[in-house]
């Protein structure tokens, strides 16, 4: 008689040839504070920031997400919406605004885009490989559903690109913006139940792609208003 499977036994390996993310510095840190520890490496700075702790409600509040009952089909659409607030999803809707929604559509359809590829650019490029926290499944405690990205997990691209968009698009239709945060609000906890991001990593990424999209649509608003009055 074989044992079942448990949802950790379940969850598929790692690709062999994914590329290695930084590796966590073991040097003593030059700063400490809390979960938070500066490394100073040959000249290279590196922020570690640390899992949350197993009785904290970061912790707690993942496990919860990350629990809710998983299924084929449920996966399959939670996967889909991941998926969307990568970047695709926003600027396919923004290229429909450009190409559909007169001049104030242009404008919202154009911050749009570039808020969301704003957002995914800044965090994957300069955010994250500074802060070097592992993703939940490297100590085996979260379901995996899908891809385990190879890169470090604080904060989250896909949460920031989602608030971005979702900021910059309420700019110019805020009855919409009840909408539009509560779909980057579930593409963050997307990222949670699928098991790659700890939730204060989508926070904070939320939090930066509001100050992403928030740019993005007053450049873009300037931009109109100078038009206007030429």
């Amino acid at each position: 008689m074989t044992a079942a499977k448990t949802p950790k036994d379940s969850a598929p390996a790692e690709p062999k040839d994914a590329p290695a993310s930084p590796p966590v510095p073991t040097s003593t840190p030059v700063v400490e504070a809390g979960p938070v520890a500066v490394h100073v490496d040959a000249g290279h700075v590196a922020v570690v920031v640390a899992p949350p702790g197993p009785g904290g409600i970061d912790r707690r509040l993942f496990h919860l997400i990350n629990g809710l009952p998983h299924t084929t089909t449920s996966d399959r659409y939670v996967s889909v919406m991941s998926d969307l607030g990568e970047g695709l999803g926003w600027v396919a809707g923004g290229a429909a605004l450009m190409l559909l929604g007169g001049p104030k559509g242009r404008r919202a359809g154009l911050a749009t885009a570039v808020a969301s590829l704003g957002a995914t650019y800044v965090v994957q490029t300069r955010v994250k490989p500074i802060f070097r926290r592992v993703r939940p499944f490297v100590n085996r405690e979260a379901r995996v559903v899908g891809v385990r990205p190879p890169d470090h997990s604080f904060p989250s691209g896909h949460t920031a690109s989602s608030f971005a968009a979702a900021t910059a698009l309420s700019f110019y239709y805020p009855r919409a913006a009840p909408l539009l945060y509560g779909l980057a609000t579930a593409v963050g906890a997307a990222r949670v139940h699928l098991g790659v991001h700890f939730p204060s990593d989508a926070a904070v990424g939320g939090v930066i792609g509001i100050g992403i999209g928030t740019f993005s649509a007053w450049l873009f608003k300037k931009r109109g208003r100078r038009a206007r009055s030429a």
